[in-house]
Order: C-alpha cells, then structure tokens, then sequence
C-alpha cells in the first residue's frame, strides 16, 4: 500500500517537470501549447454562439406573450427563463468542460505523437534507429486511433455513475486512470501495438498514472496544466513506465 502511496504521490510530480521541460524546451513546448489554444477559441466561439441563441431555444419551446395570460403565469414563465437558463449555461459549461480534453486530444494527436517520438529520439539516441523510430502514421490513422480510444474511455466510467455513493469515486478513479494513459498512449502504443498489451500495462502501473491523471480532473486545475500535460506524461512513461531492453545472453 505504501509503495502505492508513493507512486501516486510521485505521479502528480510529473506536471511539474512537464512545465519546467517545456520552458527549457522551446519546441517542445510550442507543439504542446498550440493544439489547446486551437481547442480553447473553439470552444470560446461555440460557447458565444450558445449565449447569443439559448434564449430564442427556450422560447421556442415555451413562449406566452406579455399581458396574454395571468400574474402567475408570468411570474412561471419569468422563472422559466432565468431559472432553467441557468441550468442549462450549467450544464453546457460541464459538458464542455469533460469534453475538452478528449476533443483537445484527438485534434492535436500527430502533433502529440510527434512529441513523443521527438523526446524519444533525443533520449535514446544511441540505440539503433530501428528501436527508436515510430512506424509511419498518416494524420488520419492517428486520429481514428484516438477517437477509438476516446469513445472506450468514455463509455466505461458512465456506468459506474449510477452505483450509489461508490460508484462516483470509483468512476472519478477509473477517469483519472484514464486520462493519464489517454496521454503516454502517444508513447505506449509504440511498444505495445495491441490494445491487451497496453492494458496490463497500465495496471501494472495504476498508482502512478492515477497520481497523474487527478489533477487534470480538478475544475481550472486541469485547464491550467493541461498544455503541458503531455510533456509531463512523455517523461513520466520513458521515466517510470519503458521497460528496459531485454538483453539476450548466451546459453
């Protein structure tokens, strides 16, 4: 248990050298940064073209003109507009929210996986090139790669929302899992292809990607960190997750 402890404890860290390798890593840091600016004015637009129309929404679902009906019917229909429009800003807000980061990921998969690669190559490259190098992968392959992995991700903890009291934390731990192996993918899928392989690997070291993966859940938190996140994640899996080479000796 206490390993465990450790490893979340040290999972968190990973941001922190995630941001402090960006800053001392120009180019790194512009291939992180620049796909969560391209999703953030995105969402921006989508979310002004919400405030400008949410009010004609409600009334085409339920309009009385002034002065036609009673006093109560009008105090009704005033709360109705303020009161459900409230609500519904809320709800578009958390949905845009939760969605940001899977959207955020499959727009700015290549440049992701080239960071991964990129670090790679930097790190190891004194070994031969055919250990290093990614297999060659259109733009469009990666990103039906993670819109896979993006639906799988989300379909799985939605479940264990309607479990009573446990099944919130247990679906709060199984995103955070999930959020942090959604970012060193980049750089597990190379050594382990197939999905199975990738899984048992990501048990094997649950603790440490959960560490990762909670502060990228915290409202703002994650909005802060988030361009870095994959900075931090590519270290955190050739730091703590690579297997070392097996080396072959003779019988």
């Amino acid at each position: 248990m206490f390993k465990s402890l450790r490893a979340f404890s040290e999972g968190w860290k990973f941001h922190i050298r995630g941001i402090r390798f960006g800053f001392g890593n120009f180019s790194f840091l512009s291939l992180s940064v620049a796909p969560f600016l391209i999703t953030l004015a995105l969402y921006i637009f989508a979310f002004y073209m919400f405030t400008l129309y949410a009010g004609d929404l409600l009334r085409m679902v339920w309009h009385i003109e002034a002065g036609e009906s009673s006093k109560y019917m009008g105090w009704l229909y005033w709360a109705y507009l303020h009161v459900v429009k409230f609500l519904l800003y809320l709800i578009v807000l958390t949905v845009m929210f939760y969605t940001f980061v899977v959207l955020s990921n499959i727009l700015a998969s290549p440049l992701y996986d080239h960071i991964s690669i990129k670090y790679e190559r930097m790190h190891y490259h004194h070994k031969p090139p055919e250990q290093v190098a990614s297999p060659v992968k259109g733009v469009l392959t990666v990103m039906k790669e993670e819109v896979k992995k993006a639906l799988l991700m989300l379909v799985i903890p939605v479940p264990l929302l309607f479990i009573p009291v446990v099944g919130i934390v247990l679906s709060f731990i199984v995103a955070g899992v999930f959020i942090a192996w959604d970012y060193t993918d980049f750089s597990l899928s190379r050594d382990y292809p197939f999905l199975k392989d990738r899984i048992r690997a990501v048990w094997r070291h649950k603790a440490i990607l959960l560490g990762f993966g909670c502060p990228l859940l915290i409202p703002f938190v994650g909005l802060i960190i988030m361009p870095f996140a994959i900075l931090g994640a590519t270290k955190l899996y050739f730091d703590r997750m690579k297997e070392p080479p097996k080396v072959e000796t003779l019988p």
